[in-house]
């Protein structure tokens, strides 16, 4: 019996569950994904906004990390010895939050004065399409991953600081890119458990930030300071899935 049983083990890894036919694959993604900003103070300067003498550079950067659920819809082309090659759709959700850090100067290499606050959300909906290689090594499937992204970035930024505060909200629409590699391991004929390494590229998110006073009494009429900000995100993730194959 044991030697049956055995034998049928063996039979399936050598055959792998890979074959010809659609799938389906619910998967859960730990991710790290970083937020790196870069931002430059604007004055009005004769009714236009410009860089002037002395204006802030600021750079902030944070990483936030969060499991997310994911769903790929697929098809696996079974090239017999030339290895196993599949199209698949994929959507992901995660919802980010970064408290951003960092430090800033001016021009001439001066640190603002202010004690600076900032919080950010940046919530992420990507719908992607993915090319699949793999190659079986006795029904174990080592595979490398491509694909190309729509990705929506819901984003808020506050900022608070002993003088100034702002809030702005927006919604950017990018197009990402993902480069990964992982193995396929057969449980049944129609059934394996996946394990994935993937880095994306979300792209960045652009936006200006229109600065108030902090004291209703000291208000001043109009704006006097905006800053032009330019996030860029990433982000990489470990992924494991089960995938059903009809």
């Amino acid at each position: 019996m044991k030697k049956v049983l055995c034998g049928s083990v063996f039979a399936l890894i050598a055959t792998g569950a890979m074959a010809d036919g659609f799938y389906i694959s619910p998967r859960v993604a730990y991710g790290i994904t970083s937020a790196d900003e870069s931002r430059v103070e604007h004055a009005a300067v004769d009714g236009v906004w410009s860089e002037f003498d002395g204006n802030k550079h600021e750079s902030w950067d944070d990483k936030n990390r969060e499991f997310a659920p994911q769903m790929a819809v697929g098809y696996d082309f079974d090239m017999g010895k030339a290895g196993i090659f599949a199209i698949e759709a994929m959507y992901t959700s995660v919802d980010n939050f970064f408290k951003l850090t960092g430090t800033g100067a001016d021009e001439e290499g001066n640190t603002p004065n202010d004690s600076d606050a900032r919080n950010m959300s940046y919530d992420e909906q990507t719908i992607g399409l993915n090319a699949k290689y793999g190659y079986k090594v006795y029904g174990v499937v080592p595979f490398v991953t491509a694909g190309v992204g729509y990705t929506t970035i819901d984003y808020t930024n506050n900022f608070r600081s002993g003088t100034y505060w702002w809030e702005t909200t927006g919604v950017e629409h990018n197009m990402s890119w993902n480069l990964g590699a992982g193995i396929e391991v057969p449980v049944t004929e129609k059934v394996s458990l996946s394990l994935a390494y993937t880095y994306t590229d979300l792209g960045s998110v652009k936006y200006s930030n229109s600065m108030f006073h902090n004291d209703a009494k000291n208000k001043r009429e109009g704006v006097e300071r905006v800053f032009k900000s330019d996030v860029d995100l990433d982000k990489h993730e470990f992924i494991a899935g089960v995938k059903f194959t009809f």
